[in-house]
């Protein structure tokens, strides 16, 4: 009977053990899972390999589940943000000065990147000269991102008009646009500097640059809906600590080409509204 009691005792105390261990896991589990999007500037395979140390870095940093997610395009990824569909969502300047107009969506941080276009040509058909793009066709990743805005107003500037002297091909993502140039369907693309970077060495051979633009104002912009506003001073501090001392953040930081993350003022934010006004009206044209 002695020993029956202590037996039971025994069993009682590893239950209580057990159950104290689960306990954080059990409440993580049951914590509303952060929903953060991606704007898809790569696949969404290379897109959210690359985030998955992030991903980790932040569950720890919130103890609080996170879920990647991207979309097909860029117009498809900003309706779903201003909808409400993300927690959180990580995209290009204008997409984010816009957000926090129409949807009061509030800045965390930006990245600490150099961003322009970057025109791209083949190493073994290079392009001489930009009179030659006449009659030839220009490879872009998505029509509303924000390097190609900077890269059409370049070329007209240029004389060199969408349409009229050579033809534009959509494709879906950077690496998409470098694929078209390697593959001599199209004589130039329009390359961002982390899309140089996170580029395959398959690509990165046969291409060389023919232009480097002049810099932007920002590179992509961290951005939180509103309905996390008291989550966003806790967020933001996990996103600025992020370096290359934390095992994830040197794996994040290495396999995406960045190099940590700043603050971003409002006054940065309000000098992307021309961007951000172009953009607006594409959004309203069919």
């Amino acid at each position: 009977m002695k020993n029956s009691g202590l037996w039971k005792c025994f069993s009682v105390h590893r239950l209580l053990v057990l159950f104290a261990l689960l306990v954080p896991s059990l409440a993580l589990a049951e914590t509303h899972v952060l929903r953060i999007g991606l704007l898809p500037v790569l696949s969404a395979r290379v897109l959210l390999t690359n985030y998955q140390p992030l991903r980790a870095y932040l569950e720890r940093e919130l103890q609080q589940p996170v879920e990647l997610v991207t979309a097909t395009d860029f117009r498809t990824f900003h309706l779903s943000t201003v909808a409400g569909e993300y927690d959180a969502v990580v995209t290009a300047p204008h997409f984010a000065r816009l957000a926090q107009i129409d949807a009061k969506y509030i800045p965390l941080a930006a990245y600490r990147s150099a961003n322009r276009a970057i025109l791209i040509t083949s190493k073994d058909r290079p392009l001489k000269s930009i009179n030659d793009l006449r009659g030839q066709s220009l490879a872009i990743p998505d029509r509303h991102a924000m390097v190609v805005s900077q890269a059409l107003y370049w070329l007209g500037e240029q004389g060199m008009h969408a349409g009229s002297d050579f033809k534009l091909v959509e494709t879906p993502s950077l690496n998409s646009a470098a694929y078209s140039v390697q593959n001599h369907q199209s004589v130039l693309a329009v390359m961002a500097p982390t899309g140089m970077k996170q580029m395959p060495d398959s690509i990165k051979d046969s291409i060389q640059v023919f232009a480097n633009l002049p810099e932007l104002p920002s590179s992509l912009i961290w951005m939180a809906n509103p309905r996390i506003a008291a989550q966003v001073p806790q967020f933001k501090a996990a996103l600025l600590k992020l370096t290359n001392a934390i095992p994830e953040g040197a794996l994040f930081l290495e396999s995406t080409g960045y190099i940590g993350l700043r603050e971003i003022t409002l006054d940065e934010m309000k000098t992307l509204d021309p961007y951000a006004k172009e953009l607006s009206g594409m959004f309203k044209r069919p």
